[in-house]
């Protein structure tokens, strides 16, 4: 699929892959230097690309069979599992490097650890989690003989002289499926882990309460049939926990989850309240902070409301691990929201703190081993460029519409899947222009294997079709005072006049909002003592977005992160279904 332009992150369009409900494109992450491959559902994409960022999204379907829409499914789904993979590895090496530096390898037991931000050092002699779990003799006996096995794990890692080498994964293909790295770090963390569960089990020390948020109101109150619910969902959990204490085959974060799980599941039943886990966000981020107006907070509060019931409901329909994901993601949206923070979604509770249980402090200051400093550090550095350089970005050879190709040519060189063929291969070389958007958009339109074109207006296109009266579709909202649809936001710089509508007279309506570029740049440059340059910032935006409209190319559509629900017309959901 095609997405329009707009001021902003893809200025020059947008391509992404519509596979079943899930959208795949790519997204280049300043922070780590990866262009990563992005897995989102439909509906949020949508959302996102055709509402809040205001684009026209033009679909391009291929006539594929069920067998190989699933094979084409699969591929992608590899290919977004082996990247990820290769970035988990990343950071478990640069955990690894970190762990053995100087100041920090005397004691690797006073890290802090993702996980233990939701607990203090203090003991709960008044905790109920004994009683919960209520452990017997034999169970106990084989719990208590885990601690010991553990904690000579433990001792016999950390006094090794040695490390085992560690073979860096296959970076030459990103189809190429590769394996966890696992260091010496890495198991020390994992197994520090299963200790502390099993020890908090049997000695549980006091929650941190600024880790929890309760949620107060009467609309947040727990009827006494939901506190039966939550009593059953907390007995099936302690349940799969004993579990995998009892066998020792699960993983070291599937316990911890399941720990997590059980505690807020009883704070929230002793305060008959809704209480959950915070949540530190990582990953993409759309949207940049801004402070909401009070109206437009009230009426998101509001939405919250109506969506709080019905994922309330969705929650308490059944046990299912993916009912605890979903209800919890959404915590995490409403927690986000109240914070005033935006927000890309975590699986993990990932929290950091010290562990409330010191391993023997004596093993670690000791027997001080000897870790291999120099290597470790160059193995991270070694395998990030290697990674960077796989998952590499550049505005011309490498964007989000050639990589699109370059993934789909690696997978089937032919444009074949199996003997089906279902598209003409778009070449990713630079000499075809197909990093341009819409060039490659209108290849693919006269690609004799596109066998539907559809369009999903973008939001303030939806508006405009509804209205019937000349004037105001063409004169009134297309300057930006006069609008009725458009409101100005923090997402965009000031301008006059919306451009997208005709090409005849695009140069005439640039040329205003350059010469009013210039003058609100003027003025910026005036209050920059007092606003930092904010203004004066605004206004080189809107110069640089009018200088395309000079010469009959639009770019700038206006963004709308402020609508309510109930803004939205129909057609956006009539389309959706079609």
């Amino acid at each position: 699929m095609y997405i329009d332009s707009n001021s902003g992150q893809s200025s020059g369009g947008h391509s992404a892959l519509l596979l079943g409900d899930r959208v795949y494109h790519l997204q280049y992450s300043f922070d780590d230097q990866i262009f990563h491959i992005v897995r989102e559902s439909w509906n949020d994409f949508r959302f996102q690309y055709g509402v809040i960022e205001n684009r026209n999204i033009e679909f391009y379907k291929w006539n594929l069979s069920p067998s190989a829409k699933q094979t084409l499914r699969q591929k992608w789904n590899e290919l977004y599992l082996v990247q990820e993979t290769h970035i988990q590895n990343q950071k478990v090496l640069e955990e690894d490097s970190e762990s053995n530096e100087p100041q920090k390898k005397e004691n690797i037991f006073q890290n802090t650890r993702i996980g233990f931000g939701y607990f203090t050092t203090i003991l709960d002699p008044n905790s109920p989690i004994p009683k919960l779990f209520h452990f017997q003799r034999e169970e106990l006996k084989n719990t208590k003989s885990q601690l010991e096995q553990l904690k000579l794990n433990i001792s016999g890692k950390i006094s090794s002289k040695t490390n085992e080498p560690i073979i860096l994964p296959d970076t030459s293909s990103p189809l190429r499926l590769v394996s966890s790295i696992q260091t010496k770090t890495n198991q020390l963390i994992q197994w520090e882990r299963k200790f502390f569960v099993r020890k908090f089990l049997q000695t549980p020390v006091l929650l941190y309460e600024q880790a929890f948020v309760t949620l107060e109101g009467k609309e947040f109150n727990l009827t006494n049939e939901e506190i039966h619910i939550y009593k059953d969902y907390q007995s099936k959990l302690i349940k799969e926990l004993k579990t995998c204490i009892l066998s020792n085959e699960c993983q070291d974060w599937e316990e911890l989850t399941l720990l997590l799980r059980v505690l807020y599941l009883e704070k929230s039943i002793g305060s008959k309240q809704i209480v959950f886990p915070k949540k530190n966000f990582t990953g993409f981020s759309y949207l940049e902070f801004a402070e909401l107006p009070s109206a437009v907070l009230n009426t998101k509060k509001n939405e919250y409301a109506v969506l709080f019931l019905e994922k309330r409901k969705d929650f308490l329909s059944g046990y299912h691990p993916i009912q605890f994901y979903n209800w919890e993601t959404f915590l995490s949206h409403y927690q986000s929201f109240m914070d005033g923070l935006t927000y890309t979604e975590g699986i993990e509770f990932n929290l950091v703190g010290k562990n409330p249980y010191p391993l023997d402090t004596n093993i670690s200051q000791n027997t001080k081993p000897e870790f291999t400093i120099t290597e470790s550090q160059n193995q991270a550095e070694i395998y990030t460029k290697k990674i960077q350089n796989l998952y590499s970005y550049n505005l011309i050879f490498q964007n989000c519409t050639n990589e699109l190709f370059y993934y789909l040519n690696l997978m089937f060189p032919d444009g074949k899947i199996g003997g089906e063929q279902f598209w003409d291969p778009l070449s990713n070389s630079i000499f075809g222009l197909n990093f341009i958007p819409s060039v490659a958009a209108m290849k693919l339109s006269s690609d004799k294997f596109t066998k539907e074109i559809r369009l999903y207006p973008s939001y303030r296109n939806l508006k405009r079709n509804n209205l019937k009266v000349w004037e105001e579709k063409y004169i009134v909202e297309r300057f930006v005072p006069t609008s009725k649809i458009y409101r100005p936001n923090p997402m965009d710089h000031s301008f006059l006049f919306f451009t997208e509508e005709s090409i005849w007279n695009r140069p005439i309506f640039g040329f205003a909002n350059a010469v009013y570029g210039l003058g609100y740049t003027g003025i910026g440059l005036i209050k920059s003592p007092i606003d930092k340059g904010r203004n004066f910032s605004k206004g080189t935006e809107t110069i640089f977005y009018s200088l395309p409209e000079l010469f009959f190319f639009n770019i700038r559509k206006g963004h709308f992160p402020l609508i309510a629900a109930e803004e939205i017309p129909e057609e956006y959901y009539h389309n959706e279904s079609q």
